[in-house]
């Protein structure tokens, strides 16, 4: 509202024109705009008013106060009080209250804005804020703390059933602050560890180690980001899925100025209006498909009888990788009464999802289609990873675990999530192939790790050379991990000051490590900056290289997880498992291009 002020002393200062001619609004003169306020004045009787007397709307009712006084009594009386009574009764209705300029419970309500502190995340759910002395009242309303107390009271939550990781907790320090003399050892068993597992190896299996593999530290400087990288094989099966030739893709401008792909699958979702990202989110999905497919996950050889496939996609978000999976395996169906059952596991509520797209394409297929969605049968169960029972939600559902094809998926689960649906998944009792796609490594924690014996044999080896790990070298390995993801231009000089190497993690989300007790935060421990570790040492990988070794090597712990733990052996044939980890797409389509796939042995899929 504007600030209105009609007293003597502004007076002087700007001169008030008269009013205009025939003027029927308030009276009030609004000095900031230089014009008369045009709200309507509070109604009076006219017999009752007088030339000098101002009218003004219920804003600045409190003017009248101020003009009675001044004229020193009441206003004029009226000529016929009766007649003026009535025709006050007869405006009453519609006359306003006067609002009062009680500037006492104004500057009350001041104090109590400042009293209620700064805005702080919810206890119940941290996507939002609110004051501090407003979270007792908060938490009874919240919508957050309802939807929690709803998915508390399914069959298929327990409180943390999957948290707390896999492995000894290794040595427990009180400070994760690492000193430079630390942080430059950790740097040195990183690549020392990388070149034993990625690049010191007989044959095409990662893991299968030479006799000699220890480099000395000279070795370790002249290490380069390429080798680095081409340490894991790079197979995009994109152009395969797409029906294209993977080194001559044909290519099509694309909304953001990038090339996409088109071929029968980008040509299939177009069609089914599946939200499936960007062209390089597309991209992705294709090269996971053709993964699959290769893998023989997508086809079902079963024809005589009715098949019952089972696709669960972790973190699933809308649910369209998911969906494009469990449609490409509907369409490899041999007969049409069977179903693919889709399983979506998601937290949070999300828009445009895939049910809706699967209840649009009822009676909308062709033969040739690549993509069946009325063959798809999908349910959705909205709970934490950290406490969802997977076998009684799949029961809960009508879902069947004991399915011909059970296929467990997951694109960018960011962090620790990974984690947490791996370790989820052991309550399953047969699983055909898993394929994760990894994402936001310095996001993870080391009490929700799942391989931390992995990583503790390695280190406290001869191999690693160190006399300890646990939390402490974990935080550092998982904060240098986001250095991976950055661009040339965004990598500072080593010996710029205050510099930070927690940056995004992907284009996809700029979700990025925000710890109370971060090192640098407090300008402590900063000879444990990556790009500080790097200068000082003369690392000819840089910050990029030993991020992206960093990233491997917590990779790399998840693969022994589901090698030797999750996916040992099979509970119905005893059968055993290949755990691969590989890029499925090139580094310019997303830097966190790593892919874990475990299969059952080909001998024994069904």
């Amino acid at each position: 509202m504007s600030k209105v002020n009609n007293k003597s002393s502004e007076a002087d200062k700007v001169a008030i024109p008269p009013l205009p001619l025939n003027w029927d609004r308030c009276h009030a003169y609004n000095l900031p705009k230089r014009r008369y306020c045009r709200q309507r004045p509070i109604p009076i009787s006219v017999k009752c008013s007088t030339q000098n007397q101002p009218r003004y709307c219920g804003n600045h009712s409190h003017l009248m106060e101020e003009w009675l006084s001044n004229n020193h009594g009441q206003p004029p009386a009226c000529a016929d009080d009766d007649n003026a009574a009535k025709e006050d009764d007869n405006d009453a209705h519609t006359r306003k209250i006067p609002r009062k300029n009680n500037h006492s419970n104004h500057n009350e309500g001041v104090n109590n804005k400042k009293n209620r502190g700064k805005r702080v995340p919810c206890p119940i759910d941290h996507s939002h804020l609110v004051f501090e002395g407003s979270i007792s009242k908060h938490i009874l309303v919240c919508p957050a703390a309802k939807r929690k107390q709803e998915v508390a009271g399914k069959d298929y939550y327990s409180e943390g059933i999957n948290l707390g990781g896999c492995g000894d907790m290794g040595t427990v320090n009180e400070s994760k602050i690492a000193d430079s003399l630390e942080a430059k050892e950790l740097a040195y068993a990183v690549l020392r560890v990388f070149s034993h597992l990625f690049l010191a190896t007989h044959g095409d299996d990662i893991g299968t180690l030479s006799d000699d593999c220890t480099l000395s530290n000279e070795q370790l400087q002249n290490i380069t980001e390429s080798e680095i990288y081409d340490a894991l094989p790079e197979s995009d099966l994109s152009g395969v899925e797409e029906g294209t030739s993977c080194d001559a893709t044909p290519c099509m401008p694309a909304v953001d100025g990038t090339a996409a792909v088109s071929g029968r699958l980008s040509r299939a979702i177009s069609d089914h209006r599946i939200r499936a990202g960007g062209p390089r989110h597309l991209r992705q999905i294709a090269s996971i498909l053709g993964h699959m497919r290769c893998e023989g996950l997508i086809s079902v050889k079963n024809a005589e009888s009715e098949v019952k496939s089972l696709v669960i996609e972790m973190g699933a978000g809308r649910g369209m990788t998911g969906l494009v999976v469990a449609g490409a395996m509907g369409a490899s169906l041999a007969r049409d009464n069977s179903k693919v059952q889709l399983c979506l596991i998601e937290r949070s509520g999300t828009r445009g999802k895939a049910e809706t797209r699967i209840r649009m394409s009822e009676g909308k297929h062709s033969n040739d289609d690549c993509l069946r969605l009325d063959l798809v049968d999908v349910t959705r169960v909205r709970c934490d990873l950290a406490h969802v029972d997977i076998r009684k939600a799949l029961d809960t559902h009508g879902r069947h675990e004991h399915s011909s094809k059970t296929v467990v998926i997951a694109k960018h689960l960011c962090g620790a999530g990974t984690d947490l649906a791996l370790k989820s998944l052991r309550n399953l009792a047969s699983i055909d192939g898993c394929v994760f796609a990894t994402c936001c490594h310095g996001l993870c924690n080391w009490n929700d790790y799942v391989g931390r014996n992995c990583l503790l044999s390695l280190f406290c080896s001869k191999t690693g050379g160190l006399t300890s790990f646990g939390e402490k070298q974990f935080h550092l390995m998982r904060r240098w991990a986001s250095a991976s993801v950055l661009d040339d231009r965004q990598i500072p000089n080593a010996n710029s000051p205050g510099t930070d190497d927690n940056q995004s993690e992907d284009d996809h989300n700029n979700l990025v490590p925000n710890d109370d007790d971060d090192d640098d935060d407090d300008g402590k421990g900063k000879g444990s900056n990556i790009f500080a570790v790097v200068g000082d040492l003369g690392l000819a990988c840089g910050s990029k290289g030993l991020g992206r070794a960093c990233q491997r090597l917590i990779d790399y712990g998840r693969c022994e997880y589901m090698r030797n733990t999750l996916l040992r052996t099979d509970y119905h044939s005893g059968g055993t498992f290949n755990v691969r980890l590989l890029h499925y797409v090139p580094r310019d389509v997303t830097p966190q291009n790593a892919l874990i796939i475990a299969t059952r042995e080909r001998s024994l899929m069904i």
